[in-house]
């Protein structure tokens, strides 16, 4: 925020007003704690018109006058507490920068929709102040190259006061979308939370271990769940039984289960059954006879 010396000029109306305080607050240590009280009311109330005028110099369309009025008030009540006649200072030019102050503080951290950081927000109110400036010497729309060398900041701070301008006020929801579109509102467009979403990752595992299944078993469950043939109607298309039918069924959605589950997809070639040991041992062979020499 700009300096001001808004309400405290030679000319202000709230000339008296500010003079009276001034001696109303430099006499209130001469009386009692009962009087003190009834002066210091008396000041915020006969000065609070001039705190919020101080604070319309800075309404805007973020923030209304009576909450910066209000603002205004509590640091005029601030200034009045915090008041020491004994240094020489004159109540009113003790007074406007505390009221400032919290002006600056109210801007700092409630009129931000997106809460940053306070080197953030000094350059973009460095920015703001500049670019319009800039733009009018130039006679063009300055870059971020002439911005950063106008300032004596980095591209990188540019691009971040940029950002920060983008949090600075939200819009409501109720606000129409579009000029054109009549009653539609920003909160229409708002997607819905998708009930399908945590379904992918299932479709994609189904649909990688179905590649490495048999041609007969992908026909087989083709049949059965994307043409919606009942076993008698598949064993009759096929010429097989329905009992085979039932049994290479749940072959299929067995093997589906286990390459869905495995960490990498298994092999395309089903393994081989193994062979079946010998119950019997092998018959001996004769010894062969030797010969003798003759």
């Amino acid at each position: 925020m700009p300096s001001a010396t808004f309400g405290v000029g030679p000319t202000s109306p709230y000339d008296d007003v500010l003079a009276t305080a001034d001696e109303l607050l430099r006499s209130r240590c001469r009386l009692a704690a009962q009087q003190r009280t009834g002066v210091r009311d008396s000041v915020i109330r006969s000065c609070s018109p001039w705190a919020r005028r101080v604070a319309a110099r800075y309404v805007s369309g973020t923030e209304s006058s009576e909450d910066l009025g209000q603002v205004a008030v509590l640091g005029l009540i601030l200034a009045v507490d915090r008041y020491d006649a004994g240094r020489g200072v004159a109540f009113r030019h003790f007074a406007l920068p505390t009221v400032l102050g919290e002006l600056r503080r109210h801007f700092r951290d409630r009129c931000w929709s997106v809460r940053v950081g306070r080197r953030t927000q000094e350059l973009y109110q460095q920015l703001r102040r500049a670019e319009p400036y800039l733009a009018q010497r130039l006679g063009r729309t300055p870059t971020d190259a002439d911005l950063a060398a106008e300032l004596v900041m980095t591209d990188e701070d540019v691009r971040a006061a940029r950002q920060a301008a983008l949090v600075f006020g939200a819009r409501s929801l109720n606000a129409p979308s579009s000029v054109d579109d009549g009653d539609d509102q920003l909160g229409d467009r708002l997607g819905a939370p998708d009930r399908a979403i945590e379904a992918v990752a299932d479709h994609d595992a189904l649909r990688r271990a179905i590649r490495v299944l048999p041609e007969r078993l992908r026909t087989l469950l083709s049949l059965r769940y994307f043409d919606e043939l009942t076993q008698c109607q598949i064993a009759d298309k096929l010429g097989i039984s329905q009992m085979q039918v039932s049994r290479q069924l749940t072959r299929a959605l067995r093997l589906l289960r286990e390459h869905m589950e495995a960490d990498e997809p298994l092999s395309a070639e089903l393994p081989a059954s193994p062979r079946p040991r010998r119950t019997q041992p092998a018959t001996p062979r004769p010894p062969r006879t030797q010969k003798v020499p003759r």
